[in-house]
């Protein structure tokens, strides 16, 4: 900037030297002017004092003309009528100057003097006259003019003076000035090199009011930008912290395919990946195909780990984001629809194919004996009995997975409640030498009636079924604080470690044979687990095989 006002101040600075130099110039010249016509007056009236009218004026003339002060001066003497009767140069002798405008002038003007500047015809310059009238003839005296620009090498040295004083007079003041100006300019500068992290920054008050407006301006640019960046540091921090703390997999590549963020849900999936990590080495066939293809936005399969997960790629000017998607319960949940459905058409082909079996042989009168028809009628009746209760069972479970279940809690007597379930089973355990020992709390609950119902029935009837004769089974119910403890345990064939973790699971059975001999659906465990769940309580599991199994289940804030 020191340079851009120095120069441009010294290009003003000549171009008003050279103005004021014509100027002066012209002034100087017409100055000039003014004063060769005052002298050339003088000596024209000097030189008519000093004539003789009674002598030859060529001869004088000629004496005269040496004597004036301006070189290559011509003297000539004129009549009144403008006749020439002398002059210096010899050749208009004799010829009328009446009408030369310095001759005019002179015989019309009050103090008898003319004067002109004009081409001479007798020499064939430029030429400035001055003429005097003494009352019987013009005395006229011209000397060469070739314009102002004879006045030019006068001025030359004082214009070269002057313009070599005013030049470094002007560069020094300029320097000066242009410091003057540029130092508040660069201390601001240096003030927003030396800016904080939160964009503050310190310039001390100018004498000069425009620095101030600036620095003001500036001071506002840097309040707002602050706030701005607060404001979009909050909004990243806000998404940063959604997408770590997400259970979706996300991670966001530049236009080279290079991590430019990941979450923790990412790395679990794809591997150990770091920012600025270069995903195009990934080891993952689909992922890489997905990110050369032309296309805008694909949609990836994925299996790891025995997992399932859909990556969803969508491509941007900037770069490409990865979004992956847990799908393993949804594929679960698929399969255990099938295997469901599988299972539910299994399980209701067997008595359907029996009652259709002795129902044709009642139809077509192949049995004739009453007593075997009556056996027959009542084996078609237990299928019955048993396709209703899979059905009801089905009906459950499909309540509970759908969230279909309208619970009204009310007071469930808890002694009261286990005793009409063991007594229901009285038959069954005198027909499999079982006896049920009863340790209950007299306590009230707030609870389901049916779903307890339910849930102590499948446990005391699983009790029952997979026990040895002659077999014990207990049931204990007591509250232990705020919780309510239901736990029930047999002598029976138990569970092998193997098969624990999946009875609970629909349609799974240990021993499937002598499951459908006791006439059980399969889905008992499974809906205890379902009523446990949804009360909030607490189920486990411990067996031995061919020593018994327990189940304890713990209802919190009961």
């Amino acid at each position: 900037m020191t340079r851009y006002i120095i120069k441009h101040f010294i290009i003003v600075l000549l171009i008003s030297l050279v103005i004021t130099s014509s100027i002066t110039f012209v002034l100087f010249s017409f100055k000039q002017v003014d004063n060769t016509k005052e002298r050339l007056i003088y000596d024209v009236q000097l030189i008519d004092y000093a004539l003789n009218n009674k002598k030859d004026f060529n001869k004088q003339i000629d004496k005269l003309s040496p004597l004036s002060s301006i070189d290559n001066s011509r003297i000539s003497i004129i009549d009144k009528q403008g006749k020439v009767i002398a002059d210096t140069y010899g050749i208009h002798q004799g010829k009328d100057h009446l009408n030369r405008e310095e001759v005019k002038e002179a015989l019309k003007s009050k103090d008898h003097t003319g004067f002109a500047i004009r081409n001479s015809s007798t020499i064939n310059e430029r030429e400035m006259y001055a003429a005097y009238y003494d009352g019987q003839y013009i005395v006229r005296l011209s000397i060469p003019y070739n314009g102002i620009g004879i006045f030019l090498p006068l001025m030359i040295p004082s214009l070269a003076l002057s313009f070599t004083i005013a030049f470094i007079v002007a560069v020094i003041i300029a320097r000066l000035l242009a410091k003057r100006i540029s130092q508040p300019l660069t201390e601001i500068s240096e003030s927003l090199n030396n800016m904080t992290d939160d964009y503050r920054f310190s310039v001390h008050k100018y004498p000069h009011e425009e620095y101030n407006n600036i620095v003001a301006t500036i001071e506002k640019l840097s309040h707002r930008l602050r706030k701005s960046m607060r404001e979009t540091q909050f909004e990243q921090n806000k998404i940063d912290l959604i997408i770590r703390r997400m259970n979706e997999g996300f991670i966001l590549l530049d236009e080279k395919k290079r991590v430019l963020s990941i979450n923790k849900s990412a790395k679990k999936i794809v591997g150990p990946l770091h920012e600025k990590d270069d995903f195009k080495d990934i080891k993952l066939e689909a992922l890489r195909d997905a990110l050369h293809s032309p296309e805008e936005k694909i949609r990836v399969k994925l299996k790891l780990n025995n997992r399932y997960y859909k990556c969803y790629v969508s491509k941007f000017p900037f770069g490409t984001a990865l979004f992956f998607v847990d799908i393993t319960a949804a594929k679960n949940a698929e399969k255990m629809r099938e295997d469901f459905f599988s299972s539910v058409s299994h399980e209701l082909k067997t008595p359907i194919t029996s009652i259709r079996g002795y129902s044709e042989l009642l139809s077509e009168g192949v049995v004739t004996d009453p007593s075997l028809q009556h056996d027959m009628l009542e084996k078609i009746q237990k299928q019955v009995d048993n396709m209703s209760n899979l059905i009801n069972d089905i009906l459950l479970l499909s309540r509970f997975d759908n969230d279909d279940i309208v619970v009204e809690r009310v007071p469930v007597n808890m002694k009261s409640t286990v005793e009409d379930i063991v007594s229901s089973y009285e038959s069954l355990c005198l027909k499999e030498e079982i006896t049920i020992h009863k340790e209950v709390e007299d306590i009230n609950i707030m609870f389901h009636p049916q779903q307890m119902a339910n849930l102590l029935s499948n446990l005391i009837s699983n009790a029952i079924k997979y026990n040895h004769p002659g077999g014990l089974v207990n049931v204990n119910v007591y509250k232990n604080e705020d919780d309510l403890f239901i736990e029930v345990s047999d002598t029976g064939i138990g569970i092998p470690q193997e098969d624990q973790n999946r009875v609970f699971e629909r349609f799974y059975r240990v021993d499937k044979g002598r499951s459908r001999m006791k006439g059980g659906t399969g889905l008992g465990l499974a809906i205890v687990k379902h009523i446990v769940s949804f009360n909030k309580g607490k189920l486990t599991l411990t067996s031995t095989p061919e020593v018994g199994t327990t189940i304890t289940i713990r209802f919190p804030n009961i």
